[in-house]
């Protein structure tokens, strides 16, 4: 069993319920930095994202879905792994594993939202992993 500790006290998106958003939101750049005190190397180290997803309102069919998106640069972003797509008012807490995936040296989140009136949505998402790292937006 990995044991897995919050490392970093950047949050990698934080959509506060008092600045609510209703449309298609990306959080802040982040290149990951693997410690090298560790002795793990950076290809066996996991990582997670934890997040919490609140939304209300929206008409017809409103959605959100929080997606990991990774770069090489970070200036060209893609898509590595999805969260569920949500399809109901509420609020939602998911662990998105990263383990199926590649990631990049760059990270950083997108939230969607879809809809004939997007829904009203406030989020938050922590990486963390079983061994340390830094976040740089540098």
């Amino acid at each position: 069993m990995k044991c897995y500790a919050n490392l970093v006290t950047t949050k990698l998106l934080n959509i506060l319920s008092t600045a609510a958003v209703v449309v298609t939101t990306v959080g802040t750049g982040y290149r990951i930095l693997p410690a090298q005190v560790d002795q793990q190397t950076d290809d066996l180290q996991d990582f997670r994202f934890v997040t919490s997803l609140t939304f209300a309102g929206g008409v017809t069919s409103p959605t959100a879905q929080l997606f990991i998106q990774g770069s090489v640069d970070g200036i060209a972003w893609m898509d590595l792994a999805p969260g569920t797509s949500r399809t109901g008012a509420g609020t939602f807490l998911e662990v998105i594993e990263a383990s199926a995936v590649a990631l990049l040296p760059w990270i950083r989140i997108r939230l969607v939202l879809a809809g004939a009136t997007n829904p009203t949505v406030y989020a938050t998402v922590d990486v963390v992993s079983n061994g340390p790292f830094t976040l740089s937006s540098t």
